[in-house]
């Protein structure tokens, strides 16, 4: 007997296997199928066991990694839509410093200047000098009164401009929220990273055990149905191969076989309801 198998055999090949031949082949493969399905099932479902509890553990490890990243990408957010209703405002009190020429710096450069030179002096003198501890502790006295005393003017700067103020407040919070915002974007980030070979080994393991799952309804299937299979092939081999021998001659003339033709007339119907159904 010719062997059958899924590789691609011509016409003419074909046509020189017997129907016999070929019912018998087949009435052996829906046995042996018989033999091997509730095996080939049972290893499936615990194959499915398995891996059910797996799947469901790292799906909450996804999920926990999905929320955790959405809070923070929340709060990131946040903080970017208060620094920019901010941003709008400075703008405003900006144009309206410019135009009225208010626009000054509350601490100009050669008052920044002098401050830190008598800084830097009193730093170097306590680092360096010898001094003894009443000294030293009359150096610290000075250096929190230079201190003290930019305070102060800032303090009566800000008095007599107040409009400049809060302009410099609202900058230093605007500041605040956006460095506030990067930090949490950085944070969101760190955990999408973190969060990638999880997501990756969840959609895998959700595949795999799609598959395993398609595996046995297939099989299962199959052995409902092998009964049935094998009484019609054990039937046609009892009962002969005259229509079959019919359309194989249908065949070697060059005709199309009814099976081929019936399918045909079943594709061309079938569009035909789908056009009407779409139509309507």
């Amino acid at each position: 007997m010719m062997k059958l198998s899924r590789h691609h055999v011509d016409t003419e090949s074909l046509l020189s296997i017997t129907p016999k031949e070929i019912a018998e082949s087949l009435l052996i493969r829906r046995r042996a199928l018989k033999d091997q399905l509730p095996n080939i099932i049972k290893n499936l479902d615990n194959e499915s066991e398995a891996l059910t509890p797996k799947l469901a553990k790292i799906r909450e490890k996804n999920q926990k990694i999905n929320i955790k990243t959405s809070e923070i990408k929340k709060k990131r957010d946040m903080f970017q839509k208060e620094a920019g209703e901010i941003w709008n405002k400075i703008k405003d009190t900006q144009n309206k410093l410019t135009e009225s020429g208010n626009m000054i710096n509350l601490d100009p450069k050669w008052k920044k200047e002098r401050m830190i030179e008598e800084l830097e002096e009193i730093e170097f003198n306590i680092q360096t000098v010898a001094l003894d501890h009443k000294a030293e502790k009359k150096m610290i006295e000075a250096r929190k009164n230079i201190i003290k005393q930019n305070e102060l003017w800032l303090k009566e700067r800000k008095a007599s401009n107040p409009e400049m103020a809060d302009f410099i407040e609202k900058r230093k919070k605007m500041n605040s929220l956006y460095k506030a915002a990067d930090k949490e974007h950085k944070d969101m980030m760190k955990n999408v990273d973190f969060g990638e070979p999880v997501h990756a080994k969840y959609i895998a393991t959700k595949t795999e055990l799609t598959d395993i799952n398609r595996q046995r309804d297939r099989a299962k299937h199959l052995l409902k149905n092998i009964d049935r299979d094998i009484g019609y092939w054990e039937n046609t081999l009892l009962d002969g191969f005259e229509e079959l021998m019919v359309l194989a001659k249908k065949v070697e003339r060059g005709d199309v076989s009814s099976f081929i033709s019936n399918k045909s007339k079943k594709s061309k119907n079938n569009a035909k309801q789908i056009k009407r159904d779409e139509e309507e």
